[in-house]
């Protein structure tokens, strides 16, 4: 993919952006694409936005004001500790490339497939189970129920992956965050059933 995102098309990504963009935030935004497409194939699916989350920076509080500024661009968007990275490159790289590829290569692992695909391979993973009940001390059934939440969520949005490791990926990146509002959800259940109770 980094033979399709040529020069050209990195001058055209700044160019049109949204607002202008200081140096460093254009340095930060050239290492991620780097480091997200110097392994992928130049194929339609790899050509997408993509997503790389706050764990894969070594130290992310240091980006936190440049990551702001791109986002401003609309370059990027800022999620819930994940960064998705807009296709902005898409009508500027050399199509004709993108279909210069074999069809096995396309098929095999690179297509796009919702959540729902995943559900069953998502909902059968001991290791997704084993590293939940450990790290966040939580039971089988609550992480069910986080699974569950997950895949409505992402539904809803039309997220899609790669592959199934993308899928566990996401999945494990995004319960931290849940699992802290679970007691504030279960400590908001119980005052309310108390009122009805009248304690």
């Amino acid at each position: 993919m980094l033979k399709i995102l040529n020069l050209y098309t990195i001058s055209k990504i700044f160019e049109n952006a949204e607002r202008k963009i200081s140096s460093k935030a254009k340095m930060l935004y050239i290492n991620c694409l780097m480091h997200y497409f110097k392994d992928k194939s130049a194929i339609v699916s790899n050509a997408v936005a993509f997503e790389l989350f706050e764990e894969d920076f070594k130290d992310y509080e240091k980006y936190k004001t440049l990551m702001q500024e791109l986002h401003k661009a609309e370059l990027i968007s800022i999620g819930i500790k994940s960064i998705t990275f807009n296709n902005v490159w898409g009508k500027h790289i050399d199509r004709t490339q993108l279909e210069k590829v074999n069809p096995v290569e396309y098929v095999a692992g690179f297509s796009f497939n919702g959540v729902e695909h995943f559900e069953k391979d998502l909902k059968q993973n001991i290791r997704v189970f084993e590293i939940a009940q450990m790290k966040y001390k939580i039971k089988k059934e609550d992480v069910l129920a986080f699974i569950d939440s997950f895949i409505l969520e992402q539904k809803a949005i039309e997220k899609k992956y790669t592959n199934h490791n993308d899928c566990v990926k996401h999945f494990i990146y995004w319960l931290p965050n849940q699992i802290k509002n679970m007691p504030k959800q279960a400590e908001s259940k119980i005052k309310s059933n108390n009122k009805i109770l009248g304690i």
